[in-house]
C-alpha cells in the first residue's frame, strides 16, 4: 500500500481512468481542487480494465438495441446473461419451499484472468445470440462505442 495526495482539477472527473461510471459518480462527492488523501493497493488477481469495460459496453449496446422490456437496461442484460450462463454462487438460499440462487459477480476479486476470459466470451456469445448477430460483429460494435 502506498499513500499519496492528489486533487481533481476543476470539472475533470472524467479524465480519471476509473474502472466504472459508478466510481466517477462516487468521486464527485469531493469538490474540484479539494486535496485528497488516497491509499493505493494492487489487485490480488491480475485482470484487465479494458476487458471489463468491453463486456459492459456489450451490455449497453444490447440494451440500446432491443425493445424487450426485460432487456432494456445494461443491468437487466447482465442479469439475464448471468442467468443463461448459470453463473450462480455456490450457496443457495432456502426460504419456505423455495430455493433461491444468487448470481456471481464479474468483479475483479471474484475471478482470475483465465476464468474472466472464458466467462466474458460466453457472455458475449449469449448477447450475440439474443441480438441474432455474429459475436465478432457485436464485439466490434462494443469496441466502437
Amino acid at each position: 500500500m502506498i499513500e499519496i495526495y492528489t486533487q481533481i482539477p476543476q470539472n475533470h472527473y472524467n479524465h480519471l481512468d476509473l474502472v466504472s461510471q459508478e466510481y466517477v459518480d462516487m468521486i464527485k462527492q469531493y469538490k474540484p481542487n479539494q486535496m485528497l488523501r488516497t491509499e493505493l493497493y494492487g489487485t490480488r488477481k491480475a485482470r484487465s480494465v479494458l476487458q471489463n469495460r468491453w463486456i459492459h459496453a456489450i451490455f449497453r449496446y444490447v440494451a440500446s438495441n432491443t425493445e424487450k422490456p426485460d432487456w432494456d437496461t445494461p443491468e437487466k442484460v447482465k442479469r439475464n446473461v448471468k442467468m443463461a450462463m448459470k453463473f450462480f454462487q455456490d450457496e443457495v438460499i432456502v426460504h419456505g419451499n423455495k430455493v433461491y440462487f444468487e448470481l456471481r459477480s464479474f468483479r475483479f476479486d471474484e475471478m482470475d484472468q483465465h476464468e474472466a476470459n472464458v466467462k466474458y466470451e460466453e457472455a458475449k456469445n449469449h448477447c450475440a445470440k439474443f441480438l441474432k448477430v455474429k459475436p465478432e460483429d457485436l464485439e466490434s460494435q462494443a469496441i466502437n462505442e
